[in-house]
């Protein structure tokens, strides 16, 4: 299945160099245990069958002239830059903790993946328009490995928004994506991330990135599908200035289990930090929250902080947070809140005693909650076919 002779097929006709980094990262998965995630009782994972991905996902644009867009199995006239790039993230300085959400399923990606993009902002360049990436499973493409290397040059300014999505609701299908972003001095990257698999899939999604002296990169996922859905984002502070964000989304209902994590890792001086998650869940759902903040030597005068809130529609789900704060400087700010909790009774009756039905008055006040990171989609169809997914999904 996925073994060196897949491995080869899949080299033909893509460029020498990335060729051999598939072929490097193939033994390195084949050396690699793969990990359980155990507080949402996943073991043992096997991996699907492996098939082609054939779908368009780009959707054109006059922004095409403005940035450098390359499908990354193509034969590439710019591997080495892209190769470049790549190294980056070997430095041993940011090593430590670069393996997304398990080093197996990374070496997967990077070894078998079907489907990626490279995209660079050259410097300068301020994009008005986002970037729309539309990754879709149905029956002909129920598989799904992307490799993206995302790059915002010195002083460049860039949205992405990528929609993972299906509309089959009988479909089985799998994702295992790797997202690695690179910021330059004073550029800001916006990446907004959407996943709206339905329960018989599985996703697993990982996300890492270097941030330079004075770049901005702000997330935005929107966690709303999948059977089981394992991700990780993880981010290197790496210089004086440097700023990161994370507004996060994620609903769970009926027997759905997420595993979620964040991570910031502070090592330039001023560099500023802040994860913000907002959840649901209903029915039997289970999540577990894993956000951590990490100060390392040289980090000093730097900021962090860490929020989660979940609302808990029903007492049948189960919810796990594990926020943790290290730091080897001493003259930094970290912080952290978990608040986790029932649907406030007295509200709850205020509103249905202003005509609305329970259902009614639950949508309203998860809408309250959610309204602030979903008005950050720019994308209004977009938007409005999340938020009503989420009311959908509230009232059944």
């Amino acid at each position: 299945m996925y073994n060196k002779k897949l491995v080869d097929n899949l080299t033909t006709g893509q460029s020498k160099l990335l060729s051999s980094r598939r072929r490097e990262s193939y033994d390195l998965y084949e050396n690699l245990t793969k990990s359980d995630f155990k507080r949402i009782k996943l073991f043992d994972y096997q991996f699907p069958e492996y098939s082609p991905y054939n779908k368009e996902y780009l959707k054109e644009k006059k922004w095409q002239q403005e940035l450098l867009i390359k499908k990354m199995t193509d034969n590439l006239n710019n591997e080495e830059e892209i190769i470049n790039y790549l190294e980056q993230f070997k430095d041993k300085k940011v090593e430590k903790g670069n393996q997304g959400l398990d080093p197996k399923y990374l070496a997967m990606a990077e070894a078998f993946y079907n489907t990626g993009l490279f995209i660079k902002a050259p410097k300068n360049v301020e994009l008005k328009v986002p970037v729309e990436i539309f990754y879709e499973l149905d029956q002909e493409n129920p598989v799904l490995i992307d490799n993206n290397l995302i790059v915002a040059e010195e002083n460049s300014k860039l949205t992405i928004v990528i929609d993972y999505r299906m509309q089959d609701q009988n479909l089985t299908a799998f994702h295992n994506g790797l997202t690695r972003v690179i910021v330059k001095e004073n550029a800001v990257l916006n990446i907004v991330k959407v996943q709206r698999f339905n329960d018989q899939s599985d996703n697993f999604d990982s996300n890492i990135s270097l941030v330079s002296n004075q770049g901005e990169l702000n997330w935005i996922p929107i966690e709303l599908g999948a059977k089981n859905s394992v991700t990780n984002n993880e981010n290197t502070l790496m210089d004086d200035g440097s700023r990161a964000s994370i507004s996060s989304v994620y609903f769970a209902d009926g027997e759905r289990k997420m595993d979620l994590g964040f991570k910031m890792n502070h090592q330039g001086r001023h560099s500023s930090s802040e994860i913000e998650s907002k959840g649901v869940l209903k029915d039997r759902a289970q999540k577990i929250f894993r956000g951590d903040l990490y100060f390392q030597k040289g980090a000093g005068q730097s900021k962090g902080s860490e929020r989660e809130e979940v609302l808990l529609l029903d007492k049948t789900v189960d919810s796990d947070s594990i926020p943790a704060l290290f730091s080897e400087e001493d003259n930094v700010e970290g912080e952290h809140a978990v608040s986790a909790g029932q649907i406030d009774e007295q509200r709850l009756f205020y509103l249905m005693s202003r005509g609305m039905t329970k259902a009614e008055a639950k949508q309203l006040m998860v809408e309250a909650s959610f309204n602030p990171i979903f008005d950050k989609i720019p994308l209004n169809d977009l938007k409005g076919s999340v938020i009503n997914d989420v009311k959908t999904r509230i009232r059944s």
